[in-house]
């Protein structure tokens, strides 16, 4: 995470201000350690099969079964998710997907709440036997993303609708479809090609890029949970060569107290990613140009100024800057 704050002006020509960082590189994801979960079979549909392959870096699912997923060891908030998938597929059009939010157990969880990220090659209707006792519903072409709440049947899955049919279905058990992808929503996923996904998810926002393209991009309040690879009536699946990488945010710490020009400010143009260049931008409230400085530290502190001045971070290198009345931009690299 990084963290920034800007404190205390100890004299009318001299303003301290704190930039607390820590971001990460991309690093390798091994599946060795990532576990196999499926939705109760209906006839004909089986659990899946999810194979690794030597190294940790890739995974097959096999079988063309019910919902499936391969969950990850680690919770996706804040984490640059990155990676490649493609189905040989057999000839068969079905879904293949990821899912975030998604814990152990969520399969037989009546108070799951997870966002499920699905792509279906061509439209068609199904109507799945028992136990799922709800209707048959119609599976669109192309991305999307769903809220998923409670333990739906294999029909609701398939069309991202709430059937609430007793006894297998209640009304806490849905797939809500929230969008579809900004080119992809009513287009569908080749055999035999390679696909890379990219995915950010924090508290209040989903985003999705397919090679680079951003196809889903939403806001709402969501759970923390793992990451997971889904299928759903498709066999042949491959998920390989996983990145992951920290999506570093920045916020305040304490309060700025103003020296004879007044209390500073600290802001940063965007979230800081690791090879980026973010703008820090300073305030100053006095009204003729002055000098300040801007310190950058790994962690928080109290490292007393004299007076009842104090910099709240601890200190591993500085700048010195030419403030202006107003906002100054400084350029940092990550």
């Amino acid at each position: 995470m990084l963290s920034s704050l800007l404190r205390r002006v100890a004299l009318s020509t001299t303003a301290f201000a704190a930039l607390a960082a820590g971001a990460f590189a991309q690093s390798s994801i091994d599946l060795t350690s990532w576990t196999a979960e499926s939705y109760p079979a209906v006839s004909g549909f089986g659990a899946g099969v999810w194979n690794v392959a030597a190294g940790g870096q890739s995974v097959k699912q096999v079988v063309n079964g019910q919902p499936t997923f391969f969950v990850s060891p680690f919770n996706a908030y804040n984490l640059e998710l990155e990676g490649q998938i493609s189905s040989t597929g057999g000839g068969d059009d079905d879904y293949l997907g990821f899912a975030l939010g998604f814990d152990p157990g969520e399969s037989t969880n009546p108070n799951a709440d997870f966002l499920l990220v699905d792509w279906k090659r061509t439209n068609q209707n199904f109507d799945f036997g028992a136990p799922s006792c709800t209707a048959g519903s119609l599976a669109k072409v192309g991305l999307a993303v769903s809220r998923v709440k409670g333990i739906p049947t294999a029909d609701e899955f398939w069309g991202h609708v709430d059937l609430n049919t007793a006894p297998c279905s209640t009304a806490s058990d849905s797939v809500t479809e929230l969008a579809r992808g900004a080119t992809l929503g009513a287009t569908g996923w080749a055999l035999s090609t390679v696909y890379k996904f990219k995915f950010t998810l924090t508290a209040t926002s989903l985003k999705v890029w397919v090679d680079d393209v951003l196809q889903i991009s939403i806001s709402g309040l969501f759970s923390n949970g793992r990451f997971a690879f889904y299928n759903f009536s498709q066999a042949d699946v491959t998920y390989a060569a996983y990145t992951s990488s920290c999506n570093a945010q920045w916020s305040n710490y304490g309060t700025a107290s103003g020296g004879t020009g007044g209390a500073p400010g600290l802001t940063l143009s965007g979230d800081p990613v690791l090879g980026s260049t973010v703008n820090v931008q300073i305030q100053s409230s006095n009204p003729a140009p002055t000098f300040g400085y801007l310190g950058i530290g790994p962690a928080p502190a109290a490292v007393p100024l004299g007076g009842s001045a104090f910099l709240w971070i601890s200190l591993s290198s500085s700048f010195a800057l030419g403030l202006q009345p107003g906002t100054t931009t400084f350029p940092y690299n990550i």
